[in-house]
């Protein structure tokens, strides 16, 4: 009853809101956390969607501004006419852009036409193979064999950019096959016209030559590989150049410490340089293995073109791993890697459904290096039109020497704070509590109490430390006792405490 009694007398604490002023510094880190990790995750998400859509995704194109590149090697008659009719074909909404090469000097032999489709100078090619009209006529006048798939070919390259080569051919493919029918019609008008009648055409004409005289070949020069594609090889690049800007960051936490309490900032700044340019030269040569590994047969590698990827490789990496230097004075370095895989799963979905991205929304992000790194890949991989090897190197060199600055001045920011005791280091312990043998230097002649007097401050400091907790002890505290310690020591925590204060009032 009476413990009832003594509850009911105590006044209650009210729960305070979430808004009240006392939560104000834990609404304050809360806040602080969530800032932090949003820049985070948004930098090291467009850093990977950067270098999945330049390695994934050429220069912005679309279907109206494809281009097909056309010739006719024949100049019968009939080839004249079919030529006429597939530049009809293109020209309606939703088809590539056909380029008639018919007689100029570009172009002039079909090896020349697939080169250029390599090349990525033309999207795809259409020509009608020589001999055409000759084989047609000798089909429709005497009956000899025929075949309509040679009558013309349509050059293609998947692995250049596969989705939208893909949706081009197909559109080019819809054009030839409407192709066929009025063809037909006027081969079978020219043939009755010509005063035989039209059925002595049919008997003596090849049936198959009559009803369906087009048709078409489709060469596809290189052909995708799903397993092979700049998909899935950007996200391999993409997480080993961001293990390898990690890995840096998490090494130089074990050694700063010692570092920033023992060298000077110039040589701070030199090894952080030494150590993230050694381990990024690691990471490129295992990306331009990678590389090299899985090039497949439409790289044929060249010392220039090895040498630009290895170094747009080695800046990227570097890049990013100033950039990790410069937010993991903020932030732990493994909080940077788990946000990582965040982007990563994205994409990894892109590159096994093939998600398209809106390629406007995305032409700001030419001027990033890792953008231009992928664009810069995919060309070589392809020999695409994107040849500007000096333009993504001199974005890569800008953009690294700014990560670069920034890091120093950060690097020297914390040193002098270090220095000055401002901040502590919250991976380094406290420093040792003075020895309680400290007391043997002072005169005997005092007598015991003198001795129990100046161990008493020792003691009572080492019970403050406690409380407070050794991640708050600043490296630049004093280590000796100070009388305020012990006045400040809450009462009854021992034995010492109360002799202590007892031979004070003794003296």
């Amino acid at each position: 009853m009476a413990r009832e009694q003594q509850q009911q007398q105590q006044p209650r604490r009210e729960a305070l809101r979430l808004f009240s002023p006392e939560l104000r510094p834990l609404r304050g880190i809360f806040a602080k956390s969530l800032r932090e990790m949003a820049a985070v995750i948004t930098a090291v998400f467009w850093v990977s969607v950067c270098f999945l859509y330049g390695a994934g995704y050429d220069t912005p194109r679309y279907i109206k501004d494809a281009r097909f590149v056309f010739r006719s090697f024949d100049d019968s008659p009939a080839a004249r006419n079919l030529s006429a009719l597939i530049a009809a074909g293109f020209g309606r909404p939703g088809v590539p852009l056909l380029e008639d090469y018919t007689g100029r000097g570009q172009y002039a032999t079909p090896r020349a036409i697939d080169d250029a489709v390599w090349r990525g100078d033309a999207w795809g090619a259409v020509y009608i193979n020589a001999g055409f009209g000759r084989s047609l006529d000798r089909a429709l006048r005497g009956g000899a064999g025929y075949s309509p798939e040679r009558a013309a070919t349509l050059v293609t390259q998947e692995s250049r950019h596969y989705f939208k080569v893909a949706l081009a051919t197909k559109a080019a493919q819809a054009a030839l096959a409407g192709v066929g029918d009025p063809f037909a019609r006027q081969t079978f008008r020219a043939l009755a016209a010509q005063g035989a009648g039209e059925a002595a055409a049919v008997a003596r004409a090849n049936p198959v030559a009559l009803v369906a005289p087009f048709g078409f070949t489709v060469k596809n020069i290189a052909p995708f590989h799903f397993d092979m594609s700049m998909y899935m090889l950007s996200v391999t690049l993409s997480l080993c150049m961001a293990v390898g800007a990690f890995i840096p960051s998490n090494v130089w936490k074990t050694i700063e410490e010692p570092l920033y309490r023992q060298a000077s900032v110039a040589h701070l700044i030199g090894v952080r340089l030494a150590v993230n340019v050694a381990w990024a030269a690691f990471i490129a040569v295992q990306a331009a293995g990678c590389l090299l590994a899985f090039r497949g047969a439409t790289w044929s590698v060249d010392a220039h073109e090895f040498f630009s990827v290895f170094g747009c490789l080695l800046l990227n990496t570097l890049a990013l791993s100033f950039f990790v230097d410069c937010v993991q004075n903020r932030l732990h370095p493994r909080f940077l890697f788990a946000a990582y895989f965040v982007p990563l799963s994205v994409n990894i979905s892109a590159a096994l459904f093939g998600t398209e991205l809106n390629s406007r929304f995305f032409r700001i992000l030419y001027a990033t290096p890792f953008n231009n790194t992928g664009i810069m890949l995919r060309t070589v991989f392809t020999r695409g039109t994107y040849q500007k090897y000096r333009f993504t190197i001199a974005i890569n060199v800008a953009w690294t020497v700014l990560w670069w600055f920034l890091s120093t001045f950060l690097i020297a920011r914390k040193a002098r704070l270090v220095a000055a005791g401002k901040i502590t280091m919250v991976n380094v312990p406290p420093p040792p509590s003075p020895p309680a043998t400290a007391a043997v230097s002072e005169p005997a002649s005092d007598g015991p109490a003198h001795a129990a007097t100046n161990a008493a401050p020792s003691t009572a400091h080492s019970l403050v430390g406690s409380e407070k907790g050794p991640s708050r002890t600043p490296l630049s505290a004093s280590t000796t006792p100070r009388a305020s310690d012990v006045e400040a020591s809450p009462q009854g925590h021992g034995p010492d405490t109360e002799d202590t204060d007892s031979d004070k009032g003794g003296r």
